[in-house]
């Protein structure tokens, strides 16, 4: 189900971008593939290749490798790291260099989960100081339905890195909506005003 829901919800939201009707932020998809590319690696060291539990992980990964191909091909994607980007890129060097010394693949996945909420600063900055919602519902909203049914298998099969990453992409998927909509109904009430 998770894999079914990420193609189809994937496939919109590459048509969203494509129509320019989404205008994702390039360096925060790709902090996101930074992200889930070593949490993806960390989980199969700790967890035995436990690919079901995981899922969600799986298809974040193969998710963001989508969209960013396509943000690359269809968009004037300018790719300006920002001195909080480039914190991110070496706070991802160094949980590297963690797991390789300490060889503790589950702390390492933990430390990712941390990363990765930050990822989403870029975009949330983004859109408060431009005031403005940069992107479409349907790359967020669909993944709040896909967290919920990723969080089956990883309470029922009790893996707890699993319920981390999928409790992660709910809260963050939740409170980007959240913004979004906020932005969107500001948008609105403001526009009248103006005129």
């Amino acid at each position: 189900m998770v894999c079914l829901c990420g193609i189809f919800f994937g496939s919109c939201y590459v048509y969203k971008i494509k129509s320019r009707k989404a205008v994702p932020t390039t360096s925060t998809w790709l902090i996101f593939l930074v992200g889930s590319g070593l949490s993806f690696i960390t989980y199969l060291i700790a967890e035995n290749k436990d690919w079901r539990s995981g899922i969600l992980n799986i298809v974040d990964a193969v998710y963001i490798v989508f969209v960013l191909a396509v943000i690359f091909l269809y968009t004037d994607h300018k790719i300006r790291f920002k001195p909080f980007e480039k914190w991110y890129l070496a706070g991802a060097g160094l949980i590297v260099a963690y797991g390789l010394a300490t060889g503790n693949a589950w702390r390492s996945n933990v430390l990712t989960q941390v990363l990765m909420s930050l990822a989403y600063l870029p975009m949330f900055h983004k859109m408060i100081s431009e005031k403005e919602k940069k992107d479409s519902y349907f790359a967020w909203t669909p993944q709040i339905f896909i967290a919920v049914i990723a969080m089956y298998p990883a309470v029922h099969e009790g893996n707890s890195l699993a319920v981390i990453y999928a409790s992660r992409s709910l809260f963050f998927s939740l409170l980007t909506t959240f913004l979004m909509l906020y932005f969107q109904v500001r948008a609105k009430r403001v526009a009248p005003a103006t005129k």
